[in-house]
């Protein structure tokens, strides 16, 4: 009795260990391709477009999708049926056993085995469209998060160059202040100028952050992780073909419209099935029986549900709004495809035209402004409502000039999006921006 408890405690130890180790092999995260360090843009893509949820998610559908496929294959609907019945007959004078024995197998009729599987069929390529699609829109927003962290660090480079010179103009006014050549009112409006810097350099910070977390929830990551981006933000220009020619190739690159019309092909195979469901299945069987121990009788049968009282007209009418539902959604699906393309083009091409007239040479112009003016401040020549003024320029371009490039950004990997991946942003001038994937 002893030795059983001893072996019923070491098997309970054992299978509390295979558990808590199961369990805790269950909790870990699945593993992880290094991330490359510095990132580049190329880099950051491919690693979305292998470990984003979405697309995996997006794949396991697929896969879903295939195995209802085979499913919707198979050669029966169902299993043979094997029924055995014995029984003992008692007589008067004897005993006898009476043995019965049927095997049945139902059977497709009407085609529709065939029809289910080309429905189940289409299914799985419109899953597959979807998650191609899937993958475009990645890569177009893993791009747009990329070049969004690097608009965010140049942001904060501007703001922080704008704290450098805001101070320097109020340590200027301060030995005025001191040497009895500058008031009170100059040093507070310097200091206020200082102030405003040190709020947009709070907001770039908040904003670089916002971006890199940004990033990390699509390349899937630990949004704690530490990534170093590679390169400077340098887009570069697309050269679009004319208008008509982008939005007809644009129709027939999008995965999506292809996911579509696979969805309008299974739905009218789904109404051809739910019509063919009036020609009942057959169900061909053989039996043998033996009676009283001498008789055998062997033969051969066939059975089918008479469709009399259930007609399936309500499963024809669903099957028919189904389809009439997917032809609905594949004529919106390429109006709403024509107006993005059409949009994203009007948008990247106002974008790119305000980038060009801004420039960095711009904010570069306005900063040497502020320090000319600082100079003239620092002989004489101008009062405290002139570094206002400057202050007020410098901070208004560098506004407008980061968000000309986030438009930009925005319409580029929009454009991306809409023409499937006709066409992508570069992050260098000597990348090739325009492609076929």
């Amino acid at each position: 009795m002893l030795k059983l408890y001893r072996r019923a405690a070491v098997s309970a130890v054992c299978l509390a260990t295979a558990l808590l180790l199961g369990s805790q092999a269950f909790a870990s995260e699945p593993k992880r391709a290094s991330l490359p360090q510095p990132l580049t843009l190329a880099q950051a893509v491919t690693q979305a477009l292998q470990y984003n949820y979405g697309i995996q998610a997006a794949a396991a559908r697929v896969r879903e999708r295939s195995g209802e496929a085979v499913h919707a294959g198979r050669i029966v609907p169902s299993n043979p049926m094997l029924r055995v019945l014995a029984g003992r007959r008692d007589a008067p004078d004897d005993i006898s056993v009476d043995i019965g024995i049927r095997v049945a197998q139902e059977l497709w009729t009407g085609g529709k085995r065939t029809l289910q599987l080309g429905a189940a069929t289409a299914r799985t390529e419109a899953a597959r469209g979807e998650l191609d699609f899937l993958r475009t829109s990645i890569a177009a927003r893993t791009r747009r998060a990329f070049l969004r962290a690097l608009l965010a660090q140049e942001a904060l480079r501007t703001a922080q160059r704008l704290v450098e010179l805001t101070r320097a103009v109020q340590n200027y006014a301060r030995r005025r202040q001191k040497a009895g050549e500058a008031t009170e009112l100059e040093v507070n409006i310097t200091a206020i100028g200082v102030g405003r810097a040190r709020a947009e350099r709070a907001q770039a910070r908040r904003d670089r952050v916002r971006a890199r977390l940004a990033l990390a929830s699509l390349l899937a990551i630990d949004p704690a992780r530490k990534i170093e981006l590679s390169g400077r933000l340098h887009p570069t220009e697309l050269h679009l073909p004319k208008r008509a020619v982008l939005v007809q190739r644009s129709l027939q690159r999008r995965q999506d419209l292809a996911a579509a019309a696979q969805a309008v092909f299974s739905a009218r195979k789904e109404l051809r099935l739910a019509e063919r469901q009036l020609i009942p299945n057959l169900t061909v069987m053989g039996f043998y029986r033996r009676e009283e121990s001498t008789d055998e009788i062997a033969g051969v049968g066939v059975s089918m549900p008479l469709p009399l009282l259930h007609r399936y007209r309500g499963e024809q009418q669903a099957a028919g709004a189904r389809l009439q539902a997917a032809q609905i959604a594949q004529n919106a699906l390429q109006l709403r495809v024509r107006r993005e393309v059409l949009q994203a083009i009007a948008d990247y091409r106002a974008a790119r035209t305000r980038v060009a007239v801004l420039s960095g040479q711009m904010l570069g112009a306005a900063e040497e402004n502020l320090r000319l003016t600082r100079i003239a401040f620092q002989a004489g020549k101008l009062g405290a409502p002139a570094i206002t003024a400057a202050e007020d320029n410098l901070l208004n371009v560098r506004r407008t000039y980061l968000d000309a490039l986030d438009e930009l950004i925005t319409a580029g990997t929009a454009l991306e999006r809409a023409t499937g991946g006709l066409i992508h942003m570069a992050q260098r001038a000597k990348s090739n921006n325009v492609g076929s994937k």
